[in-house]
C-alpha cells in the first residue's frame, strides 16, 4: 500500500505543475464547503430553474452548488468568457433547485455528472500505450531489464496519478475529453516536433512523455471554460485537420523522382522531404483545435457532443465514395487528392444531413457509427460474391459506399434523435381562444400570441 501511495505521489509531483495550480488545489472555492451539485445550462432549462430560487440569467457554461453550513449555501456561476459570478442561496432556494433537478429523467442528468472515473480510465489507457512505452525507451533502450522495469513503473503508476488529480478536484466531462485528446496529441505532436529538430530516437521518446504529461494537463486546464460540444469539437478539429494537412501535402508530392546512376542504378526520393511533410501535418493539427472549438459555438443550429461524433462515418463515407471513383492503376497525387476532397465531402455532407437536422447524443452516435460499418462490411461482402477476387477495387469501394450509407440511413432511424433544438430560435404560437374571450369581453388577461425565446 506505501509503494502504491508512493507512485501515486510520483505521478502527481510530475503533472501537477504542469495542469496549474488547479490540479492542486482544494476541489471548492472556500474551505468549509463542500460540492452538492453541478448544473449545466440544459439541466437548468429543463428544469425550468428560476426565480426566486435560481439567481442566474443570460448564458453561462456550468453552475457548482457548494455547501457552507446547513443553512447556507453558494452558487458559482461560470460565464463563456470565464468570469465566476457567485450567489448565496438559502436553504429553501437550495431545495427548491434540488426538488426540480430531481424530476428530470435520468439520462438528463447522468451524462453531466463527474468524469472522475472516465478520466482515470482514459489516463491509464494513455499509461499503457504512451507514456510507459515513450518513457522506458528513453530510459532503457538497449536493456531489456530496464525497459520492462519502466514500463510497468510507469504503466501502473499512471493509475494512481490519476486518481490522485481526480479525488483533488472536480472533473467534467469536457476536461476529460479534451485532456485524453491533448494527452494524446501533445505527446506525439512533441515527439515530432523534436524528430523535425533532428533529434535522436530517445529524444522523440522523452518527449512524447513529457508532451503526453503537458498535453494532459493543458486540456484540464482549458477544459474548466469550455462546453462539452467545444471540447469534443477541438479534438475532432485537431484530428481532421491533421489528416487534410496529410492528405493535401501527399496530394503536392506526387509520384517520386527517380534517378540513374552511371552505374545503373536507381534511386527514388520524394519531391517533398519526410520533415516537411511531419511540420505541415503537426501545423495543421493545431490550426484544427481553435476551428474545432468555434464550430459548436458560432454554428446557427445546436450542436450537441454526438453530433461532433457522427461526423466520423460520413468522413469514412466520403473516404471510400473517393476511392470509388478512382480510374485504374492512379497517379499517387490523384488518389491522395481523391481520398482527401472525398472526406471533405463527408464531413461537409454529415453537417448538412445530419447535425444540422437532430441532436444526437453519445450514445446514439456510436449506435450509427457500428451500424455505418456493418453495412459497409455487407457492401464488401456483395462486392466479393460478384467479384470473387476482388479484381475491380472500385466496385469494391463502391458497394462498401452504398452499404454504409443504407447502414446510417436504418441506424438512423432506429436511434431516432431529437430533432435539432436550434440556436436563438424564436417560436411564436397563437392562441385562437383568446380570440373568443376578447369577443364576449371576458375579463381578465388573454393572450393572443406567445413569443418563446
Amino acid at each position: 500500500m506505501r509503494r502504491q501511495a508512493s507512485l501515486g505521489a510520483f505521478w502527481l509531483f510530475l503533472l501537477g505543475p504542469i495542469a496549474g495550480a488547479q490540479v492542486i488545489e482544494r476541489p471548492v472555492p472556500f474551505d468549509s464547503a463542500a460540492i452538492v451539485m453541478v448544473l449545466t445550462p440544459r439541466i437548468a432549462e429543463r428544469a425550468t430553474l428560476g426565480p426566486p430560487s435560481w439567481p442566474v440569467s443570460g448564458d453561462f457554461t456550468e453552475a457548482r452548488l457548494y455547501t457552507v453550513t446547513d443553512s447556507t449555501y453558494i452558487l458559482t456561476v461560470r460565464r463563456s468568457t470565464g468570469v465566476v459570478e457567485r450567489y448565496n442561496l438559502s436553504a429553501a432556494d437550495r431545495h427548491a433547485i434540488r426538488v426540480s433537478v430531481s424530476r428530470l429523467p435520468p439520462d438528463v442528468v447522468r451524462e453531466r455528472n463527474d468524469a472522475g472515473n472516465a478520466f482515470i480510465r482514459n489516463q491509464s489507457l494513455l499509461g499503457l500505450a504512451l507514456y510507459a512505452p515513450a518513457f522506458s525507451y528513453a530510459i532503457g533502450e538497449d536493456n531489456a531489464a530496464g525497459f520492462a522495469a519502466g514500463y510497468l513503473v510507469v504503466a501502473g503508476g499512471t493509475f494512481f496519478a490519476a486518481s490522485e488529480v481526480a479525488r483533488r478536484m472536480f472533473i467534467s466531462r469536457a476536461q476529460n475529453d479534451l485532456s485524453a485528446n491533448t494527452g494524446l496529441n501533445g505527446g506525439l505532436g512533441t515527439a515530432t516536433l523534436i524528430y523535425i529538430l533532428g533529434g535522436g530516437d530517445r529524444a522523440r521518446a522523452a518527449g512524447a512523455f513529457a508532451g503526453g504529461l503537458a498535453g494532459t494537463g493543458i486540456g484540464l486546464a482549458l477544459g474548466r471554460g469550455m462546453t462539452e460540444a467545444e471540447a469534443v469539437g477541438a479534438g475532432f478539429g485537431s484530428h481532421l485537420g491533421a489528416l487534410i494537412g496529410w492528405g493535401t501535402v501527399s496530394t503536392l508530392d506526387g509520384e517520386p523522382r527517380c534517378t540513374v546512376s552511371p552505374e545503373g542504378f536507381t534511386t527514388c526520393n520524394d519531391r517533398i522531404s519526410d520533415k516537411a511533410k511531419a511540420f505541415t501535418v503537426l501545423a495543421s493539427g493545431l490550426v484544427g483545435y481553435p476551428l474545432g472549438v468555434l464550430y459548436p459555438k458560432n454554428s446557427n443550429y445546436n450542436v450537441t457532443p454526438g453530433d461532433i461524433q457522427m461526423l466520423w462515418p460520413a468522413l469514412g463515407l466520403g473516404v471510400t465514395a473517393g476511392a470509388s471513383l478512382l480510374p485504374d492503376n492512379p497517379q499517387q497525387s490523384v488518389a491522395w487528392a481523391a481520398l482527401t476532397l472525398g472526406g471533405i465531402a463527408g464531413v461537409l455532407a454529415g453537417d448538412m444531413f445530419l447535425v444540422r437536422r437532430a441532436d444526437h447524443s453519445r450514445t446514439d452516435a456510436s449506435r450509427v457509427t457500428l451500424g455505418t460499418g456493418a453495412g459497409e462490411l455487407m457492401g464488401l461482402g456483395v462486392a466479393a460474391l460478384i467479384d470473387n477476387d476482388l479484381g475491380n477495387p472500385q466496385m469494391a469501394f463502391a458497394l462498401m459506399t452504398l452499404g454504409g450509407v443504407m447502414g446510417l440511413i436504418v441506424t438512423e432511424r432506429t436511434v431516432d434523435p431529437r430533432p435539432d433544438a436550434g440556436r436563438q430560435r424564436i417560436r411564436v404560437t397563437f392562441n385562437p381562444s383568446a380570440l373568443a374571450m376578447l369577443a364576449t369581453g371576458t375579463s381578465g388577461m388573454h393572450s393572443l400570441f406567445t413569443v418563446r425565446f
